[in-house]
């Protein structure tokens, strides 16, 4: 329950901290600005998209820490579940059995009860027999007709012995009986317990599977608000890379040659102005196709310059920092129009720079207008950039 909780107060900060600089409440409007972002763009939106995108790139994440969280709980729900009813199988068991034994101590009850009513039968024939013979001239003639006095007495008692050894032989029956049903009701006091706990049990599996249910249908629902975002995210970054492309001042016919800088950065700029109009093919780097970080790549160290292969984010970390007034040729931008840092080109100088132009994973080289180009850093550009850097 206090995971629920917190999850609830977290999405209400998110909620009510993701408001733009121009004062948009973007959770109460998300399928207004989806649509506004993810046609076609002017510049008169591009901040307030920018600002929306990093509005769905924060819920995104939110929405990921909350789905993985409800995918945890989920887990425990079903292995609390496959517990639960384990322990109902083995109570189940248990008193599939006991029943079994007290079954069969019933039925030893029964037979010890017939066996009780044959020896009382059998007592009473012979206490008859012997009344029978007691009341006649044969009991006195059995008795008497002993040849000695020893052996009078020896008859008389066998008379006697017998019904005795009946009635103890009934006695040890009746406390074997007794012992029986002491067991019984043992058994049964056992098997009405191990039932109540079943029942017990049964109520945990039945709370047990509607919370299942409930946070099932809830992971669902996360997962469809999460795809969601994420395909308006791609969308919206879709257009603003759009807008980027659409750049009417970049050209292929580039003559203006390299602006002022070191020599090496001078060697950078004239490497990468070898490459205009290779296309651009996400994921690339060179020598014949090239995405922007794959670009930078390539002509750094085709130009004798050791660089990694990064990411434009990576890139916009590399190296040394440089503010725009010292800005050279051959020094690197980075440019953020979508979610974080997301293009980078090669400053040429004299206002200019060279980069592999295209609209992202789309673009696998079959578009020509999609290429290495030149741009004038101003307008739309110059407000797209992140940082300057300098990787030698």
């Amino acid at each position: 329950m206090k995971k629920w909780m917190m999850l609830i107060l977290v999405f209400t900060l998110l909620s009510s901290s993701l408001v733009d600089s121009h004062g948009e409440d973007f959770a109460k409007k998300e399928d207004h600005y989806i649509k506004l972002c993810s046609s076609s763009l002017t510049l008169s939106h591009k901040k307030t998209c920018q600002s929306f995108n990093d509005y769905l790139k924060k819920k995104n994440a939110t929405l990921a820490k909350s789905i993985s969280s409800q995918e945890s709980d989920l887990k425990k729900t079903k292995s609390n579940l496959k517990s639960i009813a384990k322990k109902i199988n083995t109570l189940e068991d248990k008193i599939v059995k006991l029943e079994n034994e007290i079954h069969y101590i019933e039925s030893s009850i029964t037979k010890l009860q017939t066996q009780i009513n044959h020896k009382n039968t059998l007592i009473g024939k012979r206490l008859y027999a012997m009344q029978s013979v007691y009341n006649s001239d044969s009991y006195i003639t059995y008795v008497f007709t002993a040849k000695t006095l020893p052996d009078i007495f020896s008859r008389v008692a066998s008379l006697t012995q017998l019904t005795s050894y009946e009635e103890d032989l009934e006695e040890e029956i009746q406390g074997h009986q007794k012992e029986l049903k002491t067991q019984r009701a043992s058994l049964t006091s056992t098997q009405a317990a191990l039932t109540l706990k079943k029942a017990e049990a049964k109520k945990l599996q039945a709370r047990a599977v509607k919370l299942k249910a409930k946070q099932e249908l809830a992971l669902s629902k996360a997962k469809d608000n999460k795809d969601k975002l994420t395909a308006a995210q791609a969308s919206i970054n879709a257009s603003l890379e759009a807008m980027i492309s659409s750049d009417t001042t970049s050209t292929v016919n580039y003559t203006g040659g390299v602006g002022e800088g070191s020599e090496t950065g001078k060697k950078i700029a004239s490497t990468a102005l070898t490459k205009l109009g290779a296309r651009y093919w996400w994921t690339k780097t060179g020598p014949d196709y090239f995405d922007c970080s794959g670009f930078v790549y390539w002509v750094h160290n085709k130009a004798g310059i050791s660089v990694p292969r990064m990411t434009a984010a990576g890139y916009s970390k590399a190296g040394l920092p440089v503010s725009a007034a010292s800005l050279s040729a051959g020094d690197i931008i980075t440019f953020t129009y979508g979610s974080g840092v997301s293009h980078v080109g090669i400053y040429l100088g004299n206002g200019k720079f060279v980069h592999a132009s295209g609209k992202g994973s789309g673009t696998v080289g079959q578009d020509p207008n999609q290429c290495v180009k030149v741009s004038s850093l101003s307008g739309r550009w110059l407000s797209y950039v992140y940082n300057y850097r300098r990787l030698y």
